[in-house]
């Protein structure tokens, strides 16, 4: 195939967006020479304005009109390739508007599912078995020979010089916000296991982003500690990509189902992840530079409650309701949903000790 111009769509929110430079990054490996470019919504920028792989990050509303499809043409004409992750109708008729030659995901569960055969000269089809996105991906990569590079780029910027005097030498990431009520581990737990934690002697670093849901989350868990002398709040003080670097710096991460899980499987650190509503098997973090096996799922539902992959060990209930990615909880009216009270603060701590041990110098 020639492509000598790829735009790779990437219209999705932070975690997603940051999976897609897995293509990017593979594409570049088989097309070193090619013009790759990227058309986002305003969150996708933040994972691609700094990436090495990508020539161009082109802005597209996320409800375009006529207008913006013209103006698209005019400015950037169509491509040799255009490779769309996504099952919507709407990634469709970009593709088929902006792409020459057109690779993509068919769901036959979905209305228009012929349509979009008929759009794509390449596709596959939606295995109904919640396949992780890397494995995913992988397959699509095989349809136009491209052999996958199973490693996120996370978007990297130098620390802020007033953080970096703030951070221990030695330090563990701890991200506590979920993106909305239902993935929220309860805040008591990230109390009792910060304390734990720092109990044990770890050096804890707590992140979030400058919105009301985090700061009241991160401050009540700052709040709750009388003695913060091994507890560092960087609470809205960095971007994503100063976020990355101090990942890549760490110990390691513990967080929940999120964008940042994500973000930490572009380093070989160790992640803890606390996944809730969501299929294990499909969202868990993938670990570092890990092969993908295109014919079975390396994560899976419920069973057993902990799975370890190389750097990544991945908590979830084993209720026979999860996962159930509602978006609320059909067997309970409380705060917080069952299958995230059933994850104990000890589970992640003694997981955390395992992956991320402490020497005699107990972080300091």
């Amino acid at each position: 195939m020639n492509c000598k111009r790829i735009l790779v769509l990437a219209t999705h929110c932070i975690g997603d967006s940051l999976l897609v430079t897995t293509l990017t990054r593979s594409l570049r490996r088989k097309y070193p020479d090619a013009q790759i470019d990227v058309l986002v919504t305003p969150r996708g920028r933040l994972i691609f304005e700094l990436n090495s792989d990508v020539n161009q990050v082109i802005d597209f509303p996320q409800r375009p009109k006529p207008k913006d499809y013209f103006q698209f043409l005019r400015q950037f004409g169509r491509y040799d390739l255009v490779v769309n992750e996504r099952v919507t109708d709407r990634t469709a008729i970009y593709c088929l508007l902006f792409g020459r030659f057109r690779l993509g995901v068919v769901d036959e569960h979905f209305g228009g599912a012929w349509f979009k055969k008929r759009i794509y000269n390449h596709h596959i089809l939606e295995r109904q078995n919640n396949e992780h996105k890397m494995s995913r991906m992988a397959r699509m990569l095989d349809k136009i020979d491209v052999e996958i590079e199973p490693l996120l780029v996370a978007p990297q910027e130098a620390l802020p010089k007033s953080v970096v005097e703030q951070l221990p030498s030695q330090y563990l990431v701890v991200h506590a916000p979920s993106s909305n009520e239902i993935k929220q581990w309860p805040v008591e737990h990230w109390q009792e296991t910060l304390s734990l934690l720092l109990e044990s002697g770890y050096h804890i670093v707590l992140t979030g982003a400058p919105s009301e849901r985090d700061t009241n989350i991160v401050n009540s868990l700052v709040s709750y500690f009388p003695d913060q002398s091994r507890l560092v709040s960087l609470l809205g003080k960095l971007s994503l990509p100063q976020t990355a670097t101090l990942i890549k710096q760490s110990l390691g991460f513990v967080g929940p189902d999120s964008g940042p899980g994500h973000l930490a499987s572009g380093f070989p650190v160790p992640i803890i992840s606390v996944i809730s509503v969501a299929p294990a098997s499909k969202w868990s973090p993938w670990p570092y530079e890990m092969p993908v096996d295109r014919s079975t799922n390396l994560y899976h539902n419920r069973i057993p409650v902990k799975q370890v992959h190389n750097n990544v060990a991945v908590l979830q209930s084993e209720r026979d309701c999860v996962p159930c990615d509602g978006s609320k909880c059909r067997i309970s009216d409380g705060i917080y949903s069952p299958c995230l009270t059933d994850i104990t603060p000890k589970q992640v701590v003694e997981t955390v000790k395992e992956m991320v041990p402490l020497g005699d110098e107990s972080g300091e």
